[in-house]
């Protein structure tokens, strides 16, 4: 028996291959705000929520398809909001991945949690929110052997992760990333969140800068220009790009034009989008935005739903 309930008043799951998929994207972020917030029908509160398992369904096929896959190439899956795996060189390096969003006290797919630690190579994590560090998921690692890298601040006391030193480089055999001590967006400093941005080079064949929830638009000096991916975090980096502030002097075009002005990325992949918690609390799920940005910036942009698999290099390569 299929655990996942078919439900006919739940939105499609954005689904890349889809000439709709942007439409789909809006449709299920105003699904979620209007029906998943607290009181409302599939309240993330309650468990089960058959939203989720919907997603999720489709977030455990994309993960089976990406662990089969062909070694050739770089092969990215986008996983639940700014997480993602990155298969190159031999290696699965993963980022800021949380297995399910356990907000809620939801329940995990038997043994996944387990199954993505067994997979990957190595987990870069930038910083501790709860939306991008799994502590579940640092004890799978670390029971394997498997390296988890972090701020040195931004550490569970115990948990078996390397501190990442601003500015060194760390090697995982033909792969290597610098890490970059950053400030998250809506900070003053970089104290306040510590908070680390990882530049990868995988095996001289293709160079990603992960931001994570880094502010794109100041400090990162260090980092080389010219990524073949820059991955930047959603809505805005501060006040001063954001509508209703007394200290917007922008829009959030400028913000990204000023990371694309800075960094020259060949690619520019939007993150972040949707993530749930952010929503239930009451932000929009931002996808419009998301889709105006990829319409208007002068760069190649995507943004992918949770459990895309994407070439970005290599046979039928997407990107680069």
């Amino acid at each position: 028996m299929n655990k996942y309930i078919v439900d006919d008043c739940l939105p499609t799951v954005p689904d890349a291959g889809s000439p709709d998929f942007y439409r789909q994207l809006v449709e299920f972020g105003r699904f979620v705000e209007s029906e998943c917030r607290p009181g409302c029908r599939y309240d993330f509160a309650r468990w089960p929520n058959l939203l989720w398992q919907k997603v999720e369904a489709q977030m455990l096929a994309g993960l089976q398809q990406f662990l089969r896959a062909d070694a050739d190439g770089i092969t990215m899956l986008q996983w639940y909001n700014s997480g993602l795996f990155i298969k190159a060189a031999g290696k699965i390096v993963a980022f800021d991945i949380v297995p399910i969003p356990r907000y809620y006290g939801w329940l995990e797919p038997e043994g996944l949690t387990a199954r993505i630690a067994e997979a990957i190579d190595a987990l870069l994590i930038t910083h501790a929110h709860q939306d991008h560090f799994d502590i579940e998921l640092v004890h799978a690692c670390q029971r394997l052997g498997k390296p988890v890298y972090m701020h040195p601040s931004a550490a569970p006391v115990k948990s078996g992760v390397c501190p990442v030193t601003d500015g060194c480089r760390y090697n995982l055999d033909r792969i290597s990333f610098v890490a970059h001590h950053a400030c998250h967006v809506w900070r003053k400093t970089a104290e306040e969140v510590p908070l680390t941005a990882f530049e990868v080079d995988f095996a001289g064949q293709f160079r990603v800068v992960f931001c994570g929830d880094a502010d794109y638009t100041r400090g990162l000096a260090n980092v080389a220009t010219s990524p073949d991916a820059l991955f930047i975090t959603w809505r805005n980096p501060g006040p001063q790009y954001e509508d209703g502030y007394s200290e917007q002097t922008g829009t959030t075009l400028d913000a990204v034009r000023l990371a694309v002005a800075r960094f020259a990325p060949r690619r520019l992949i939007l993150e972040h989008y949707g993530e749930l918690d952010h929503v239930y609390k009451g932000f929009s799920a931002s996808y419009e935005m998301a889709i105006n940005l990829i319409e208007k910036i002068e760069v190649p942009a995507t943004v992918h739903f949770w459990g895309d698999m994407v070439k970005l290099q290599g046979n039928g390569e997407t990107g680069g």
